[in-house]
Order: C-alpha cells, then sequence, then structure tokens
C-alpha cells in the first residue's frame, strides 16, 4: 500500500516591500511611543524632584530665621533691668553692640540699605532686606568660684570642666541682677572650667579684665552671639540664604533663596501686640518690635521644568521671570519670646 500524499506548499520566497515598510512603521510608532512615556516620566521626576527640594529649601530657611527670631535678646537671666557691663574693645561696634537685640536694614533701592549696612554684610543682593540677631546661644554654665581680684573680678572664673565652652568664645556672666560681656582667652577652657578674660588676647579681644564684681556661686556664664542673615550669590552664582555669626566670614546655609522682604510688628502702646508692621526704615523703637513677619522666594535650583515662563505674585507684585524654573512664597510671622512672655 503506497503511503498518502499531500499537496505540495509553496516555498517562502521572503517579504515585499510594502510588508518591510509597514513593519517598520509600526516599529517607529512603538519606539516613539516608548520615548515619548519615557520623556513625559523622567520629566514628571525631575519637576517632582526640583518641588520636593524647594520645599525643603524653604521649610530649613523659615526654620534657620525664625529660630533666632525668637531667641532676640535672650541672655540668660539677664533681664531688661539687668546692669551689664560689656568688657569688649570696640563694644559699640557691630557685631559686639548686644544693647541692641534686633535690627533691620530695608532695602530702599538699589544697592542702597536704611540703615547702611555695616562693612561685614559683604556682596549682599540688591533690593533685599537684611536682619541681625544678638542673644545667647546653648547651655549656661554653672559658676563654681570668682575670686575678686584688683581690680573687682579680674580673676579666672571656676566652672566646672566639660563645660562646652572654648577659646575666643564671647559670654556672658550674670547673677540676673549685673551682667558683664567679655572673651574667653583661656587655651582649654572646657577642659581646665577656668575661664580667664585677659586683655591682648583675641578678637576683639578684651578692653580689661575688671568685671565690675565678684560672681559667686549663683551666677552662670552663657556664649552670646550677633547673627546676620541676608542674601548674595554662592561660588554657582545662583542666589543663597548666608549666615554671619560675629566676626566669622559669611556661610551659606540655603541655596535658591532669590529674594527676602522683612516687616516689623511694633508695639507703640505697651500691650505687647503689634499696632502696626512697618519696614525696617519706619521703625520708631527697635525694643518695641514684638515680632517680625519673614517673606521669603525660593526658586528651583533647574531651569527648564516649565513649558512656558510662570508669573508668580511676591510683596504685592507680579513679576513673569525669563526663565522657565518654579517659584515658591514662604510666610512666618514670629514673635520674640523675651518680649511677649
Amino acid at each position: 500500500m503506497s503511503p498518502p500524499s499531500f499537496p505540495s506548499r509553496p516555498l517562502q520566497q521572503g517579504l515585499s516591500i510594502v510588508e518591510i515598510l509597514v513593519a517598520l512603521t509600526a516599529g517607529f510608532i512603538l519606539i516613539g511611543s516608548i520615548t515619548q512615556i519615557f520623556a513625559n516620566s523622567k520629566q514628571g521626576y525631575r519637576v517632582q524632584e526640583a518641588l520636593s527640594r524647594l520645599q525643603e529649601n524653604g521649610r530649613f530657611a523659615i526654620e534657620f530665621i525664625s529660630r533666632d527670631v525668637r531667641s532676640a535678646g535672650f541672655f540668660g537671666c539677664a533681664g531688661s533691668t539687668t546692669r551689664i557691663v560689656n568688657t569688649l574693645n570696640n563694644a559699640n561696634q557691630y557685631a559686639w553692640d548686644f544693647s541692641t537685640a534686633l535690627q533691620g536694614f530695608e532695602a530702599a533701592s538699589p544697592g542702597t540699605w536704611a540703615p547702611a549696612l555695616d562693612t561685614s554684610i559683604t556682596n549682599p543682593l540688591d533690593s533685599r532686606d537684611v536682619i541681625t540677631i544678638r542673644h545667647a546661644s546653648g547651655d549656661p554654665t554653672q559658676v563654681v568660684l570668682h575670686p575678686g581680684g584688683t581690680p573687682p573680678g579680674s580673676a579666672d572664673i571656676q566652672t566646672n570642666p566639660g563645660n562646652g565652652l572654648n577659646q575666643f568664645d564671647v559670654v556672658m556672666v550674670s547673677d540676673c541682677i549685673d551682667s558683664a560681656i567679655f572673651q574667653i582667652s583661656s587655651a582649654n577652657p572646657d577642659t581646665s572650667g577656668s575661664l580667664a578674660h585677659n586683655t591682648g588676647v583675641g578678637t576683639p579681644g578684651n578692653a580689661t579684665q575688671e568685671l565690675g564684681k565678684e560672681y559667686t556661686n549663683k551666677a552662670t556664664v552663657i556664649r552670646v552671639t550677633t547673627s546676620t542673615y541676608y542674601l548674595r550669590n554662592n561660588a554657582e552664582g545662583d542666589p543663597a540664604l548666608y549666615r554671619i555669626a560675629g566676626n566669622a566670614a559669611p556661610q551659606e546655609l540655603i541655596e535658591g533663596v532669590e529674594d527676602m522682604q522683612i516687616l516689623y510688628g511694633e508695639d507703640t502702646d505697651g500691650n505687647r501686640e503689634a499696632n502696626a508692621y512697618v519696614t525696617a526704615d519706619n521703625v520708631i523703637d527697635w525694643n518695641n518690635v514684638i515680632n517680625v513677619r519673614l517673606s521669603l522666594l525660593l526658586q528651583t535650583l533647574e531651569d527648564n521644568l516649565a513649558a512656558t515662563p510662570q508669573p508668580y505674585t511676591f510683596n504685592g507684585a507680579t513679576t513673569t521671570p525669563n526663565d522657565r524654573r518654579l517659584r515658591r512664597v514662604f510666610t512666618a510671622t514670629v514673635n520674640l519670646r523675651n518680649r511677649t512672655l
């Protein structure tokens, strides 16, 4: 019996040009769709990451300034009626004048501030406000012994070792009745616990060793500082928030801070409530300022995040920038605890 026969099939002869073109077109459409999805996803990721960083920078900037503003005028137990002796050289100099707890500078016009800025505030951005706060920082250290010496109060102040203080720190000793500001001249106050305040050492240094009296173990010593916040361009040419602590070099804190405008709540009738919010050049008495209203404008570090320039409103004016960055406004009203409690 012979095997069954099957009809012969034509052999594959290849693809026609039409089939190839159709396949290529379908492939290009698929690749294009995938590329578009990837590009959109990447752009969405860039926008979300930039906004997250913007929000984080804004919160940090507000927190840095607010923390110091809340402490303005706080010097341990030294109050408004405490007698204070400032033994530093150039005690009236900007960085060491602790008689003014809070001071602002209004950007009156490009390159001009009212009152005029101190020369230590270098390269500030035009038309941005500046604020200076003076206060104590850190934990107080208990005085153990302070023999009077000649003249009175010239002997080293004895505290316990491990007090956290360092040579050249500017500090205030106070028993709540009298206070004295001086610079530590000893080499290792944290190790020895002995706080010398000799003349001829450090910057600004002490004009005299005399603190005016002997401070007993009812007194404490606490570090004091002057902090100035302002805006300037960083090394990359981007606007940033800077701080000057005492006579140290300006330190960059937060990048992307484009503008800072500040209003001061002044209590003119003594009821511990702000009667008006005014710019720095309109403050009548800085001792009557009880709160500070901060307004910060932050921009993303990356450009080309938006399809078109995004208008924004800040300090009462609407502006359309010449870039495609994203911007956000952060505001906070901060009470000076030492004046409102």
